[in-house]
């Protein structure tokens, strides 16, 4: 009898501690993709403050116009595929970043040939 309620405890401490283990495995792939982007954009800004100290705005320029360009091609490209939620978000990060994107494509375009 006591065997039986030992072993039963040792099973659910499996159970709870490979639980536990997943969790934390599935927070931590999550925000590793949010981390990497995060580190990419400060690179990218560390590189254009580089070109503007070393007084070349034109490669200030490029870099970030690029960066832009490809942030932008990877929402449109990545478009069918959200959810709901997402795409709210995503809506209103367009609208307060860069209007309506639809109609600053022309201008991102103007500014970045």
């Amino acid at each position: 009898m006591k065997s039986k309620i030992i072993f039963s405890i040792f099973i659910l401490f499996i159970f709870i501690l490979g639980l536990a283990i997943g969790l934390y495995g599935g927070v931590k792939v999550g925000a590793s993709r949010s981390v990497t982007e995060l580190w990419a954009g400060a690179k990218i800004m560390q590189g254009a403050i580089s070109y503007i100290d070393q007084q070349k705005p034109d490669k200030a320029r490029s870099l970030l116009c690029n960066s832009i360009k490809t942030r932008v091609e990877i929402m449109d490209f990545v478009q069918p595929i959200k959810s709901r939620e997402s795409s709210n978000e995503i809506e209103e990060l367009e609208h307060y970043v860069f209007g309506l994107i639809e109609e600053d494509k022309s201008i991102l375009t103007a500014t970045c040939p």
